[in-house]
């Protein structure tokens, strides 16, 4: 089956299923439903700035996650009633938080540490 996309600049903007009138809308052409500029089109690319952002969104909701662990664990120990294991649990969290915020976003496949065993 075809279908009908206008291209601008090289990109595919609209996509219709009927063919248009030039006059009115200018540089349509007809493709088939396999063709890579209409499937482009349908399933586009993220931007770098997206996958930046959702590799960031990751780190921030890592580090929430990571926060939120560590409170009742950190409050046995200001309160000075902490167990042998809750110390031990302390510091790993408090490492895996430390190496989360040293996770760099911008390389393609960041290095997420893993978390501590619960």
């Amino acid at each position: 089956m075809s279908v009908y996309i206008q291209i601008i600049n090289g990109r595919t903007v609209s996509v219709f299923a009927s063919p248009q009138d030039p006059e009115q809308i200018p540089g349509v052409i007809e493709v088939e439903e396999d063709d890579p500029r209409y499937l482009s089109y349908l399933h586009p690319q993220p931007t770098p700035e997206e996958i930046l952002q959702a590799k960031q969104a990751k780190k921030d909701a890592l580090l929430l996650a990571a926060s939120q662990a560590m409170t009742p664990v950190f409050m046995a120990l200001q309160l000075g009633d902490a167990t042998d294991s809750e110390t031990v649990a302390a510091k790993a969290w408090r490492d895996y938080y430390t190496a989360l915020q040293a996770v760099d976003v911008t390389v393609d496949s960041p290095a997420w540490p893993t978390p501590p065993a619960s």
